[in-house]
């Protein structure tokens, strides 16, 4: 009893208290004067950079812009000399699926903002509320509801609202009106591969009433098809080369392959680009030109990763920012995951060069649509498998080479992010925005790589602490994971034959148990040996790989060379992944 009512004293007396520090967090913003003087300000409109620039900022917005000597200052302000430097606004990520140990690293790299593409658990929102009340520092958190889709892919517990599917146009209209309208809690409704075209209208129909716009990550339909039913955005770039490939069985093929979304993370998503016929782009450009539709291309998760030049680069980069002492933190299965890049290492020397060719097409399409006047937004699947922050420096360097100018690209990462979530406080810096915003080291309109050079951050005003710490710990505890997103630890619950009588023959020997996935491998008496799922055995689909009861697997006669027992287990790799319990084959006389 005395444990209850000291517990419901410490509630109320936080209840009582919170109001205060709020208020008097507001009071230290208020007084807040900063100038930054000197610089030159490349202010996210597409404007001519302005040199020799004076911005000012009291509380947490920008007050007044302009030239040296043509804007009054503040008294008793604090000033920042920028000169021969370069003033932008904070970037922001527009696909991010975030974790607990991501702030920093967003920050670090000048990003300011990062849009969760998929809000299903309520952690998320306890997240977004720590950032925004300042017991945590990292991005802005803007969210999405669950993914709407008519099939059920994932296999997460946490959240009941994640894994409904719609069965029907009514129950996507009931669902996407359940949310609520305005923005408040959530910024955008996203809708996932397997979706009719009925049950995407109503989805676009009633967030379009209840103010959001729609994020369409494509499997079942193509990019065309999605204009015209109204989406307002494209996640990937999904269902491009689905609306220009001519030929009826490859486009079959693509559409059958990213019924699982995660699809598009693998090489042979990129690979189905090789496909495209080009003579059918511009159709479509002008097409999502015309309805107004937002393209979040994501090179450099989607495409990128299968440039072996990229793979070089970016795996030392990754390898020596991971080895970083300040970012221990980093979990083990996220740490493989940005360094995995076995998918392409698997390919055939033809497949290789069709990925190469898909890389290509896709880089002609998205300059097109850049010259056309399309709006491409900044973002990089954060958390797939590549870091935060620096993935999206990444981005810009591919768009850049797709054909979009810096200042583009720039725009992509600030202006038309924020327009697309419809906030206008964000985005560029002008008098009455908030004051979220960068200084470079180096010109990104001569080479946009440098906007890697990163010097200072300033987020709601103040100037914070972009660097990494090794005590770092994020003050919201984060649910147990499911299994979802990295590949589970087999089980085998039998093999048979279980048995043979003869020696030095070859046989096909069938494994059952659970948790067996497509890159499952068996060690047959210590040597590793291919298994091949059963596809008929397919259980669920998982975020990360489709699921088996049954492996079947080879087992050369050089291996059964002798009278007596083998042992046998099945290894599933990292991410995660494990190795399963072992059972007994025999050979007996």
């Amino acid at each position: 009893m005395r444990m209850m009512i000291a517990r419901y004293c410490g509630i109320c007396a936080l209840a009582l208290a919170l109001p205060a520090l709020l208020l008097a967090q507001d009071e230290v913003v208020q007084k807040n004067r900063l100038v930054i003087e000197g610089g030159t300000l490349i202010d996210g409109t597409g404007g001519a950079p302005l040199r020799d620039s004076v911005l000012v900022i009291e509380g947490n917005r920008i007050a007044a812009v302009g030239p040296r000597g043509q804007v009054q200052l503040p008294q008793e302000a604090e000033v920042i000399d920028a000169s021969g430097k370069f003033i932008l606004p904070g970037f922001s990520d527009i696909h991010v699926h975030w974790d607990f140990w991501m702030p920093e690293l967003f920050l670090a790299h000048g990003v300011t903002s990062a849009v969760d593409l998929d809000s299903f658990v309520p952690w998320i929102m306890e997240e977004k509320d720590a950032l925004r009340d300042g017991r945590m520092r990292g991005p802005r958190l803007f969210t999405t509801t669950s993914s709407l889709s008519g099939r059920l892919i994932w296999d997460s517990p946490e959240s009941p609202a994640r894994i409904r599917r719609l069965a029907s146009p009514e129950m996507a209209r009931r669902l996407t009106r359940a949310v609520g309208p305005g923005r408040e809690q959530y910024n955008l409704t996203k809708t996932y591969t397997e979706i009719s075209p009925d049950q995407l209208q109503a989805v676009v129909e009633e967030s379009h009433r209840a103010g959001r716009n729609v994020m369409a990550h494509l499997g079942s339909l193509d990019a065309r098809q999605a204009a015209r039913l109204g989406v307002d955005g494209i996640a990937h770039g999904s269902g491009i080369a689905l609306a220009t490939i001519s030929d009826p069985a490859r486009a079959a093929e693509l559409r059958s392959f990213t019924r699982l979304g995660i699809a598009v993370d693998y090489p042979l998503f990129l690979m189905y680009h090789a496909y495209m016929d080009m003579t059918r782009v511009d159709d479509l450009v002008n097409l999502l030109v015309e309805s107004d539709v937002g393209i979040e291309f994501e090179q450099v998760n989607t495409a990128g990763r299968w440039v072996p030049e990229n793979q070089k680069a970016w795996l030392a980069e990754d390898t020596r920012l991971l080895e970083d002492p300040d970012l221990h933190y980093i979990p083990q299965e996220n740490r493989d995951r940005v360094l995995y890049y076995e998918p392409y290492q698997q390919l055939t020397e033809v497949q290789r060069e069709r990925v190469g060719q898909g890389y290509e097409k896709r880089k002609e399409f998205i300059g097109r649509f850049a010259r056309a006047g399309g709006k491409v937004l900044a973002g990089c699947d954060t958390a797939s498998f590549v870091l935060p922050g620096i993935c999206l420096h990444r981005e810009l360097e591919l768009l850049v080479e797709a054909g979009l100018t810096p200042m583009q690209a720039i725009q992509a990462a600030t202006k038309n992010n924020f327009e697309f979530l419809q906030e206008d406080d964000l985005g560029t810096l002008q008098a009455g925005k908030l004051a979220d915003l960068i200084i470079l080291g180096e010109d990104p309109l001569t080479d946009i790589r440098n906007t890697r050079s990163v010097q200072t951050v300033i987020q709601n005003g103040r100037v914070i602490d972009s660097g990494y710490h090794a005590d770092f710990v994020n003050p919201v505890p984060k649910p147990a994971a499911s299994a979802g997103f990295v590949n589970p630890k087999p089980f085998i619950r039998v093999i048979y034959p279980m048995s043979s009588s003869e020696p030095n023959k070859e046989l096909t020997l069938i494994i059952e148990g659970s948790n067996l996935v497509d890159e499952s491998v068996v060690e047959f008496d210590g040597e590793r040996v291919p298994g091949t799922p059963v596809v008929s055995t397919m259980r669920r689909e998982t975020v990360y790989n489709p699921v088996y009861s049954q492996l079947e697997v080879t087992i050369p006669a050089r291996l059964l060379d002798r009278y007596g027992s083998y042992r046998v287990i099945v290894r599933n790799p990292r991410p995660q992944g494990g190795v399963s319990n072992a059972l007994t084959f025999f050979v007996a006389q």
